[in-house]
């Protein structure tokens, strides 16, 4: 029987490994495509999600799962809804006040809490919803210290645009999609049978969706843009390393969805934007103002309250 707070350091080291592996990406953006860096972490990662889950097989003792139709639609149903946020998130940076639309994509942590107690086995206890929305109004203040005055435009648009224009409707899409994501995987991992080790049934989710999108992205990108497949040995070490960071994190995610709520576990890893200023601070010499050291602070208090939830 794991400890029932084991979800929380797989959680923190998930989002550690995200926040590195996105580092990495932004300095790969500037040599290769969007799509072309997210096909990266795919494609270089699924190697080392293999070895993981050939341990984790190892260690248990069990062998492959029976793939039952509601594991597959599930696991099938997280690849997807991933991919098409990514893509959202990817055009909502093309737009015009793409701040404030970076600030409503942060919603997800309510619409998985919400939509996974409507309509998935999420329950979400009184201490649970405090901790959630305490980390999102932390979240939220670190996003107000980044981007500043910035978020309401250089000629003081209306609120209402804000709220409701272009950006705002993509985020909010965005942020609804990387919510189903969330829930679909977290369901797929119980579908294996919440008996079996954590591993083993984190292991089997991780490697057959990064399969799905590592398929269906590559066969999208070999006719869309052709040229992204070629661009990759010359840049094989940095692409390697993003493999390998992303791969532990999504180790961390997966491992975390099959123990605890889709709603806590995505909570506790918006600690990813703690980590993110930090290394934005020590490697790329940015300042961080007084606003995000308040969101800093209320972030981690959120994060600590659940250790008691």
């Amino acid at each position: 029987m794991e400890p029932n707070w084991l979800w929380v350091p797989l959680t923190l080291f998930a989002a550690l490994m995200q926040s590195v592996r996105t580092a990495a990406q932004k300095q790969l953006n500037q040599r290769m495509s969007t799509m072309g860096t997210t096909y990266v972490r795919s494609l270089f990662g699924l190697p080392v999600l293999l070895v993981f889950l050939g341990c984790a097989t190892l260690y248990t003792g069990l062998g492959a799962p029976d793939f039952k139709p509601a594991f597959v639609l599930h696991t099938a149903g997280g690849a997807l809804t991933q991919v098409l946020a990514t893509a959202l998130l990817i055009h909502l940076f093309r737009l015009k006040n793409f701040a404030v639309g970076t600030m409503l994509t942060k919603t997800d942590l309510v619409l998985t809490a919400l939509i996974g107690t409507l309509l998935f086995t999420e329950r979400v206890s009184p201490l649970g919803w405090v901790a959630i929305l305490v980390v999102m109004g932390g979240v939220t203040l670190m996003l107000l210290g980044k981007i500043g005055a910035a978020a309401f435009g250089s000629r003081g648009a209306a609120l209402s645009e804000l709220l409701l224009g272009r950006p705002a409707q993509v985020a909010l899409a965005c942020a609804l999609l990387f919510s189903l994501s969330y829930l679909f995987l977290r369901a797929a991992t119980l579908e294996l049978g919440e008996q079996h080790h954590f591993l083993w049934r984190a292991g089997w989710t991780v490697v057959l969706a990064t399969t799905m999108q590592t398929v269906c992205l590559g066969l999208w990108l070999a006719r869309s843009e052709p040229a992204v497949l070629r661009q990759m040995w010359p840049v094989r070490g940095i692409a390697s390393f993003i493999g390998l960071t992303s791969a532990l994190g999504s180790i961390g995610w997966y491992s975390a969805f099959a123990l605890q709520n889709a709603s806590y576990v995505r909570a506790v890893g918006q600690i990813e934007a703690v980590f993110t200023l930090t290394i934005s601070w020590l490697y790329f010499r940015e300042k961080i103002t007084a606003l995000e050291l308040m969101g800093i602070a209320l972030t981690v208090a959120g994060v600590l309250m659940f250790r008691l939830v």
